[in-house]
């Protein structure tokens, strides 16, 4: 029992602003969750427009061709150049989906897309990709080569 001019918190004080604590964090987790899930997917989203787009400018800016390659059954994908004198080689590290994140399927011809020196890509198309929760985004390249991302 406090006395007058008794400064400090109670043990009785502190369990009850745990409890209010805990019953708060057991209300949020779920929320906490969905927002990781839906953040992973739109950042995969990003990132695979991010790679159509720096093909799409190396090839303007080298005027050589490049492509971006999916590999549906690993949730990967990766950079190329045509270098003239080697063929196509790989340009960087592969970049693969976050974890619980598919890239599940590509419009294009063995799932790659080609820019030309002019950044006009080879054909037009889209990559889907989902998650877990059944969300699903699409990553469109036009025929003039405008790189989009959309929702459903």
């Amino acid at each position: 029992m406090k006395r007058r001019g008794e400064r400090g918190v109670t043990l009785i004080e502190v369990a009850v602003v745990m409890a209010i604590v805990a019953i708060m964090g057991l209300f949020m987790a779920p929320a906490i969750g969905e927002w990781i899930d839906n953040y992973r997917i739109r950042q995969a989203a990003r990132d695979i427009s991010s790679t159509l787009q720096q093909a799409k400018m190396k090839a303007i800016s080298s005027r050589m061709a490049y492509r971006v390659g999916f590999n549906v059954v690993d949730e990967a994908y990766q950079l190329w150049q045509n270098d003239p004198d080697s063929g196509w080689i790989t340009e960087g590290n592969a970049n693969t989906a976050p974890r619980g994140v598919d890239i599940d399927n590509t419009d294009f011809t063995a799932d790659t897309v080609q820019f030309n020196p002019n950044g006009i890509p080879s054909e037009n198309g889209t990559i889907t990709i989902d998650n877990e929760k059944g969300k699903q985004y699409q990553v469109n390249v036009n025929p003039v080569g405008r790189i989009s991302i959309q929702e459903g």
